[in-house]
């Protein structure tokens, strides 16, 4: 969430998952690109709450960054047990929260907590079972041609990765650390989404859950990053959700404002 854990947390909304007005749906259907801000990524999509235990997360999850941090999930379980004491288990939500955070240097700031976020999308194959990120929806024409423009295409070393499923995934988007402190804990609600609009794939390919788990991020830097972006650089994260711009800081990552 920070550099420091939270010592305390004020609720300052209830969001429900869906319906009229302010709901995560709603504020989800209005997230963009970072570097396209006309494409509404989730416009049309569908939303689902789902439960995957210990066993599930490691045959079924894939994530596009194989580390996480132990001093990031250690923040999650004093953060997780601040919730637990207003009657909220993070582990297990149907619906989001905005709220306050208050650090143990008396820094306020604005966040919202809500399950962690799932991408449910299709990679299709070449004959030899490597990723073909070049055809069908998955590279539609709005991409290329954005692409041609940077006199850039996409990244030979995803293009040289091969498929561990039939080529349904089910990609951590958005909350890896919460992911992983739910593997640990037993289990954890996620939020999953799928019927994204085609043409625009995460922005790192997916890989098989097998986390490696540092003790703080400054113990992986001399490790070889284990992310493999879609596109070559720099366009490589133009392909990242802008969650903030749809109004949500999701759970422990996203930083509204300071006080």
């Amino acid at each position: 969430m920070t550099d420091e854990s939270v010592r305390r947390i004020e609720i300052l909304k209830e969001i429900p998952f869906d319906g009229e007005g302010d709901t995560l749906v709603n504020r989800l259907r209005k997230i963009t690109l970072r570097g396209f801000p006309d494409i509404k990524i989730y416009e049309n999509a569908k939303f689902e709450m789902v439960k995957y235990g210990p066993k599930d997360i490691l045959s079924k999850l894939h994530t596009p960054q194989l580390r996480v941090y132990r001093d990031h999930l250690n923040r999650i379980g004093v953060l997780a047990a601040l919730f637990l004491r207003e009657g909220i288990d993070i582990t297990n939500l149907d619906r989001g929260y905005d709220f306050i955070a208050t650090s143990e240097s008396g820094k306020e700031t604005e966040w919202t907590m809500m399950p962690p976020v799932i991408e449910r999308f299709s990679i299709p194959k070449t004959e030899d079972g490597r990723f073909d990120y070049e055809n069908n929806e998955i590279s539609a024409d709005i991409l290329k041609e954005a692409l041609r423009k940077e006199g850039l295409w996409f990244n030979p070393d995803a293009l040289a990765h091969r498929h561990t499923t039939s080529g349904i995934y089910d990609l951590i988007n958005d909350g890896s650390h919460r992911v992983h402190y739910g593997y640990e804990k037993g289990g954890i609600t996620v939020l999953r989404i799928s019927n994204i609009t085609p043409g625009f794939p995460y922005y790192a390919i997916p890989q098989k859950y097998n986390i490696r788990v540092f003790s703080t991020r400054e113990e992986a830097l001399n490790i070889p990053e284990t992310k493999i972006h879609v596109v070559q650089e720099p366009a490589h994260k133009n392909l990242y959700r802008l969650f903030p711009s749809g109004g949500i800081k999701s759970g422990d990552v996203r930083l509204t404002k300071s006080k």
